[in-house]
């Protein structure tokens, strides 16, 4: 949700932006360059849909995986779709600059789309058809090979654009206003193609021409790298600053060494705020964990007005570096959280398509539902109920309160609603396997509806709050990633998602290959327990956590 600042904080913020960011061409970018960028970027998302949404059933039809473990093939890909956009701030942000970082991506994954497109025409790249559920041949170890390569170069390509193009959209505004405009927009145009890919797509692979479209996802890819080629003459581009985690690193390291040789009462006077013409001049660090205020502690030797090289040294740090450690400490835990939330979103993701496997998926005499399109409905509910939020909710609760939602309490509304989503799945499924079992019914694939829409409505509560949040209090030379931080515990959840997976396959026989002889529901209510607990220990964290930039956390 848009925050409202300050008159004074929008114009630090501008100065800041005109300050930080270095540009080879700022006479250029502006809206001129919002078609290519939200073009290429739909493009990128609607072809990556076309493999990322319906990876469970292609390699169980394709590929002759049985259920369970293709169904962890939804988690590790999910892991990974999460995690590369880390390594691509990363680079972008340190070494190649994000124009660099989203080509290279973008040529990535189109090779990605070619190899499934070959794995899919060419006979040879995959094990022959099942005849009947006895005579399954698995796939051999070159095949395996083929299929693990297009996964990780498909990952590695999609993964580079997702959040990189995101940053190079903001970097072709200066006013901060202009800029979450822009985000609307970005993120608007990313659930819209993910509902064309999770749809009409994916159709396609339901009636069996999975080569068909592979091949027009690779085609919209390659359409989608000469848009954005197109536009390069308008980008404003960025040079990369180097990365902030460096200064983090000195702030650690600084502080160990002087943890060492540092005794004594500390003058509060000798501290230090960066050169004489630093802008930013905090004073005395704040007394929490001050075990790191020691970096910034001038001692004999350490400070050298005149030599340039100081202010990067790994001897002395600025007061302003220490507390950007301190800020990213303190939202540790908060972030953590999260973790366990997508842990138990990604298991239910995995399983949700086994679940409408098994169900009647027929709408009407004429159309049956793809199994991995039943995955559109979270989509379409959390982007309702983010509009209903932003417009009417948020609104009404800060006329009756006085104040608006802060994130943080968005992000538990969040918690609490996919707790409830486990729950229904759980009654959802214990119903079906009954159902299945008295009198061999089943039932329509509509009955996931409701968890999947509480499940979508709870992202659009807790997803947007938490890129808020830690935009908000995350250090300013950490701002341009923190959507980063959100994808990194996202892919942690989803491997541990495999591995509860495994685990509950090792330990019970609630999972067999064929699931309506198992207990999926003991699944879910295992998961609304895990689910529980991480609430209570969210609820914990967030009572205990100040804001450090109470402006920016009441307003809206």
């Amino acid at each position: 949700m848009e925050h409202s600042y300050p008159q004074n904080e929008k114009a630090e913020d501008e100065a800041s932006l005109q300050d930080v960011q270095i540009c080879v061409n700022d006479n250029k970018g502006g809206w001129v360059t919002f078609p290519f960028i939200i073009g290429s970027m739909m493009g990128l998302t609607l072809a990556a849909t076309s493999w990322y949404a319906n990876i469970v059933v292609y390699a169980m039809k394709k590929y002759n995986i049985k259920d369970i473990a293709a169904a962890q093939f939804h988690n590790v890909v999910g892991g990974g779709v999460n995690f590369f956009p880390i390594l691509a701030a990363i680079l972008a942000d340190s070494l190649f600059g994000s124009y660099s970082v989203v080509l290279v991506s973008s040529f990535i994954s189109l090779l990605g789309a070619i190899m499934f497109t070959l794995s899919s025409a060419i006979p040879s790249l995959r094990p022959p058809p099942c005849t009947n559920i006895t005579s399954c041949n698995p796939p051999s170890s070159l095949q395996y090979a083929f299929l693990y390569a297009t996964l990780a170069i498909s990952m590695i390509g999609f993964g580079g654009t997702r959040f990189v193009i995101g940053a190079l959209g903001a970097d072709q505004f200066k006013k901060p206003e202009q800029q979450r405009v822009f985000f609307n927009w970005f993120i608007f145009a990313i659930e819209a193609s993910s509902v064309i890919g999770f749809t009409a797509v994916i159709y396609l692979q339901d009636k069996g021409k999975w080569t068909l479209s592979f091949g027009i996802s690779g085609a919209v890819n390659a359409i989608a790298i000469a848009l954005f080629l197109f536009g390069s003459r308008f980008y404003r581009l960025v040079l990369p600053q180097g990365s902030p985690f460096i200064s983090i690193a000195r702030v650690l390291v600084t502080s160990f060494r002087k943890s060492v040789r540092v005794t004594g009462e500390k003058d509060e006077d000798d501290y230090f705020n960066g050169s004489s013409k630093s802008k930013m001049n905090i004073g005395s660090p704040t007394s929490s964990l001050s075990f790191f205020n020691r970096a910034a502690l001038i001692k004999g030797g350490d400070h050298q007005p005149h030599s340039k090289p100081f202010t990067k040294s790994w001897n002395l740090c600025t007061v302003e570096e220490v507390e950007d450690l301190k800020k990213l400490i303190k939202a540790l835990p908060i972030w953590s959280g999260g973790i366990l939330l997508n842990t138990v979103s990604g298991v239910a993701a995995s399983l949700v398509i086994l679940q409408a496997l098994s169900m009647d998926r027929r709408l009407g005499h004429h159309f049956k539902l793809p199994a991995a399109s039943i995955l559109v409905f979270p989509l379409l509910c959390g982007s309702i109920a983010l509009c209903l939020l932003d417009r009417v909710l948020y609104p009404l609760w800060k006329n009756i309160v006085g104040r608006p939602l802060d994130p943080l309490k968005r992000v538990g509304v969040g918690y609490f609603l996919t707790f409830l989503s486990m729950i229904s799945f759980a009654l959802i499924e214990k119903k079906r396997l009954n159902l299945m079992a008295s009198n061999n019914h089943v039932i329509s694939v509509l009955w996931l509806i409701l968890p999947l829409g509480l499940l979508g409505v709870s992202s659009s509560f807790y997803f947007p709050a938490e890129l808020a949040f830690f935009y908000q209090e995350l250090p300013k030379s950490l701002r341009s990633t923190a959507a980063s931080c959100a994808s990194l515990h996202m892919a942690v959840g989803y491997y541990l998602s495999t591995a509860f997976i495994s685990l509950v396959q090792r330990t019970t026989s609630w999972l067999p290959d064929n699931i309506n002889h198992g207990r999926m529901d003991k699944v879910y209510w295992t998961l609304a327990i895990v689910g529980t607990i991480n609430f209570g220990y969210y609820l914990a964290c967030a009572k205990l956590y100040k804001y450090t930039n109470n402006d920016e956390s009441t307003d809206e």
